[in-house]
């Protein structure tokens, strides 16, 4: 459900209002409430409510967009909540996950600190421990602007350099979509280190980005990487038997290497893409349709891309119309979700995946 956050006193009211003494609550909040954040967080904790959750630039819920407010989902009984610091060494539990019994039925949802070194080390210990067993759905927090801050909490406090890992007792339908398209390359990612991109083709990154992009269109031959640059002309990964996955520019450092949102292998085979507004809201579309047509929807949960926003501009909200045009033909359940930096999936079909520019769509069943 979406809820203003007028006050902390408001916001404990709602919640006490809609569900049970003892819920746990799944938080969403828009970053514009940073500041307030922790004053809510202790006015949990002195509560006896349980919260865990992040930051995001945006909230969804229809068809529509907050930059203020929070996204509550109440966890159903049995949920488990389990955190991962990240460090330059790798990711460590403070409490292991658990062990699942072969006929128990769950599915994930991950949310990462998307400025976390790591968190591709954190997706493969996951995806090491259940395989495809369970299904994942995700999102990165942060702030709309990349400010650094811890961005993911509990009701003890906020986290830096965390991911939660929360484990539901529900089946889910997860499905992945972006609609961007090949424009120039190929490249080879030369040399890289974790998301930091060093050399394309073993010339500097940053330098062989930039003039792929204003060679297609000059008139951005003075504007930012992010987000002028980067939220029409991403980099893609090759991927065989599948869509490629897209990698987010959001920074050049001083040795002219390109840093993007999530980590790029070396020698991996990349290419400059490009979308246009029917490509993007097409690949919504696809990507609903892609959950067939279930009777037993409890919930719709949607990790839609923030630099697809910026993109799309005042046309965005058509693309969650689409794609709830879809839902609507088989549950009347509203889809709510966040603006995310970097989307987590794996539907059975692929690895754990941290992706960019990316539509994720995950169906939670009775």
């Amino acid at each position: 459900m979406y809820l203003t956050f007028t006050s902390t006193d408001q916001v404990l009211t709602d919640l006490r209002a809609a569900g049970a003494p003892d819920s746990h609550w799944l938080i969403c909040a828009a970053d514009s409430h940073g500041d307030q954040l922790p004053a809510l967080i202790e006015a949990c904790r002195n509560s006896g409510i349980r919260i865990c959750g992040g930051l995001f630039p945006g909230l969804i819920h229809g068809a529509k967009t907050f930059d203020s407010g929070l996204i509550a989902i109440a966890l159903p009984p049995q949920s488990q909540v389990l955190i991962a610091e990240l460090g330059e060494n790798g990711a460590s539990w403070r409490s292991p996950p658990p062990v699942l019994g072969a006929n128990e039925q769950f599915s994930s949802t991950i949310l990462v600190d998307c400025l976390a070194p790591n968190i591709s080390a954190l997706l493969e210990d996951i995806y090491d421990r259940y395989g495809n067993q369970i299904f994942h759905v995700g999102a990165g927090t942060g702030y709309h602007d990349l400010r650094p801050g811890p961005t993911i909490f509990t009701e003890q406090g906020l986290l830096p350099n965390a991911g939660l890992l929360i484990l539901t007792p529900h089946r889910a339908t997860v499905r992945v979509r972006h609609g961007w398209q090949r424009l120039r390359g190929p490249f080879v990612a030369s040399r890289t280190k974790g998301n930091v991109i060093q050399e394309l083709n073993w010339a500097p990154a940053g330098s062989v980005y930039r003039k792929q992009v204003i060679d297609h269109d000059p008139a951005l031959h003075d504007r930012p990487i992010f987000p002028d640059l980067n939220s029409r002309f991403p980099l893609c990964i090759s991927k065989e038997g599948g869509e490629d996955v897209m990698r987010d520019p959001v920074r050049l450092t001083d040795a002219d290497e390109i840093v993007v949102l999530s980590d790029v292998a070396e020698n991996s085979v990349m290419y400059l893409a490009h979308g246009s507004r029917d490509t993007l809201i097409a690949a919504a579309r696809q990507a609903m349709e892609d959950c067939g047509a279930p009777d037993d929807v409890e919930s719709c949960f949607l990790s839609d891309c923030y630099s697809r926003a910026l993109m799309l501009g005042e046309d965005f909200p058509l693309e969650l119309s689409a794609a709830g045009a879809v839902l609507a033909r088989f549950t009347d359940v509203v889809p709510e979700g966040v603006l995310a930096l970097g989307e987590i999936a794996a539907n059975g079909r692929q690895g754990l995946e941290f992706f960019n520019k990316t539509f994720v769509v995950a169906l939670r069943h009775r």
